[in-house]
């Protein structure tokens, strides 16, 4: 039994309503959001209409009443462009001794468009009788999407698996059908076996896994989690494959790559040839930390140096244990110290060492973003390094609807205001904010007091994280800001049921930033599209909710204030575009349809009862996307290259930017931590510092 399973709230399925109409949201809202293509992704549910949903589900109706009512209500919110699709299970075999029991799955509305009325009236005669073939009614699932695009399985179950083979292994099949197929899981009022079941499946399927113990706590994961779906988190860019030796290394160009973390302790290697003289290359590199990973602190770490060896610049991405986000590093080969040297290579040599930790994040893929900036006229002229900031009071107004990016593709644009949304344990939002030379960003976040099942819920304290990423991927909020409203402006702030009002916010733009020994200082060192990440922190019993928030933004300064001149008018290259291509498929991904799987469900689990054993299994939600936020998605292929050095350029789509900005990079975001271990440490991962000292 779940840590809330003693008290009582109300019916449990309306999390069904609340996560599925979110699932689409993101193609029907309009204010301050991205613009993702409806077309893009599909959607499947799969109903458990085994015997045990006719149990009570905890507010005066049977399980199936109140999952008719939220799926009928879902139905009625969902824009007619999107494709949906519905499978049952458990519909037409009573017991599981009889033939076709594990079998027993029928997709009832075929996936489509403008098919809500055939989907209401499935609804409607959705009920419950037979037996659970969860893995079997996965396979089908997924030869239901197809083998390419956003695909989303949503399965709604109340039993354990009756058949086999196990769920689990099937889950981890699905998954290497391809980096957008994934699978979320919120368990309905489990425990045990069940629960762990669950959790299994939302692991090897590169999902998210929720309890839920109410109808509360289901539309409040649901809502979360089907946003999501249709504007996955996604790693992309141009597939690279760094060599063992600089010898054979890829050479590339100013631009957005993807690889992967190899399963040995290997440094991989890559060229980057300047294309200006005396330019300033930056090298970032972002991943996120895999779920089930059991080390405190995960670190890489990324070096650039001359051919020669000389060292031009580190930064040391790292993720610590309970981390929602992700770790990011962005390294320079600027350096006061070191000019001469860096400044006047042709050719820099990039390497990623996967550190101790390397079996942790095998077979993990990340971002690598190369950038170049000119060298300026002269920096007399230019203003010092910017001081600490001074918070300006922001005018309040009517907020209005947004729906938060879970990935850099898709963040919302943000314009001077205020917005609203929920927020859920566990959760990343994105939103992009542009921000020129002279220009600073601030935002601050407000959760109200709380009460009833939401306070109850979050439990005593909480941590609500906010962060300011540059365009070059550090985390470069100011740590010593003045006259902030509310709690100090860090990243961490700490909810309780009083509610929160956390502040943020970034020292003014300015190219003499770069002179800084801190993140604050070098990731302002450059105009263009910066990030606010905002996350609450999660705890392992919880059950799915939602806080509400509200974000007001302002950016201060005049634009263009202490504007650099280039030398002979050169401008900076650097990434790609917003909507990014993808990258291709895991080579060894079997299609849906192959008929090499070796786990095609279909018989019996031995030594099960003939019926369901009555412990209450919840939703399985799959949300099929570029990937989750909680759980890195896929594994990327890598582009092989030949022995003979040649240029790789990046993908023709790329992220629209400011010209001097390189593109954005996942935060490394500082998760949730126990309230003893107080507000997390600021590494140096862009500053600069004397040689003997390495640059962090």
């Amino acid at each position: 039994m779940t840590a809330l399973q003693g008290h009582r709230r109300p019916g449990a399925w309306a999390i069904v309503t609340l996560v599925l109409t979110g699932l689409l949201a993101g193609l029907t809202a309009g204010t301050a959001q991205a613009d993702p293509d409806p077309g893009s992704g599909k959607l499947v549910l799969v109903l458990d209409s085994s015997g045990s949903m006719k149990e009570p589900a905890g507010d005066g109706q049977t399980k199936i009443a109140a999952a008719r009512t939220a799926l009928k209500s879902v139905v009625t919110k969902l824009p007619a462009e999107a494709e949906v699709g519905l499978r049952v299970y458990g519909a037409t075999v009573f017991k599981r001794t009889q033939a076709g029991a594990c079998t027993d799955t029928q997709l009832t509305v075929p996936i489509g468009t403008n098919n809500r009325p055939q989907l209401q009236a499935a609804i409607a005669k959705y009920k419950p009788y037979g037996e659970t073939p969860i893995a079997y009614s996965l396979q089908q699932a997924a030869k239901d999407l197809g083998a390419s695009g956003q695909r989303t399985i949503v399965l709604v179950s109340d039993g354990e698996e009756t058949c086999t083979p196990d769920p689990c292994v099937v889950a981890k099949s699905i998954a290497k059908q391809g980096i957008d197929l994934k699978i979320d899981v919120v368990g309905f009022r489990v425990a045990g076996k069940a629960r762990s079941d669950l959790q299994c499946i939302a692991r090897e399927g590169r999902g998210d896994y929720y309890d839920a113990d109410s109808t509360i706590d289901l539309e409040a994961g649901l809502d979360r989690l089907s946003t999501r779906a249709f504007r996955p988190f996604r790693i992309s860019g141009t597939p690279v494959h760094g060599e063992p030796q600089s010898a054979g290394a890829p050479v590339v160009a100013p631009g957005h790559y993807s690889d992967t973390f190899d399963l040995a302790d290997k440094v991989k290697h890559y060229l980057i040839k300047r294309t200006i003289a005396g330019s300033t290359v930056r090298a970032g590199v972002s991943f996120r930390r895999p779920e089930g990973a059991t080390s405190l602190v995960i670190q890489t770490e990324v070096h650039l140096s001359t051919p020669d060896g000389e060292d031009c610049g580190r930064a040391y991405p790292r993720i610590q244990e309970g981390d929602l986000g992700f770790a990011t590093g962005s390294a320079s080969s600027w350096s006061k110290y070191k000019q001469e040297a860096c400044a006047a290579a042709d050719q820099l040599v990039l390497t990623i060492d996967p550190g101790k930790d390397f079996r942790e994040i095998a077979n993990v893929p990340f971002e690598l973003r190369v950038d170049e900036e000119p060298p300026v006229t002269s920096t007399t002229t230019l203003p010092a390094r910017a001081g600490n900031p001074v918070w300006a009071p922001m005018a309040g107004s009517t907020p209005r609807e947004i729906v938060p990016g879970s990935s850099f593709p898709d963040a919302p644009l943000l314009q001077p205001g205020s917005y609203k949304t929920t927020l859920m344990p566990g959760e990343l939002q994105l939103y992009k904010i542009k921000a020129d030379w002279g220009q600073r960003i601030q935002a601050q976040v407000t959760v109200p007091a709380l009460s009833g099942a939401t306070a109850e819920a979050l439990g005593i304290v909480r941590y609500l994280d906010t962060a300011v990423i540059s365009p070059t991927g550090e985390e470069s909020f100011s740590v010593f800001p003045k006259q902030v409203p509310g709690q100090p402006g860090g990243k961490r702030g700490v909810l309780t049921k009083r509610g929160v009002n956390q502040a943020v916010t970034m020292k003014e733009i300015r190219y003499m930033n770069r002179e800084g020994p801190n993140n604050e200082d070098t990731g302002t060192a450059t105009p263009g599209e910066y990030y606010l990440a905002v996350s609450l922190s999660r705890k392992a019993e919880d059950t799915a909710f939602t806080v509400p928030m509200t974000l007001t933004v302002g950016v201060q300064g005049t634009a263009g204030t202490g504007k650099p001149e280039y030398v002979d008018g050169a401008a900076p290259v650097s990434g790609d575009s917003v909507t990014p291509s993808p990258t291709a498929e895991p080579s060894e991904s079997a299609s849906p349809g192959s008929g090499g799987d070796k786990t095609e469900a279909g018989g019996p689990v031995q030594g099960n009862d003939d019926s369901d054993d009555g412990t209450p299994i919840g939703l399985i939600a799959g949300l099929g996307g570029g990937g989750a936020l909680l759980l890195l998605i896929g594994v990327f292929a890598v582009l092989r290259l030949r022995r003979k050095p040649a240029v790789i350029q990046p993908s023709a789509g790329g992220w629209q930017q400011h010209p001097n900005q390189a593109g954005p990079q996942h935060p490394n975001h500082g998760g949730p931590q126990h309230p003893n271990q107080g507000r997390p440490q600021y590494p140096n991962q862009g500053g600069q510092q004397p040689p003997q000292q390495p640059y962090q």
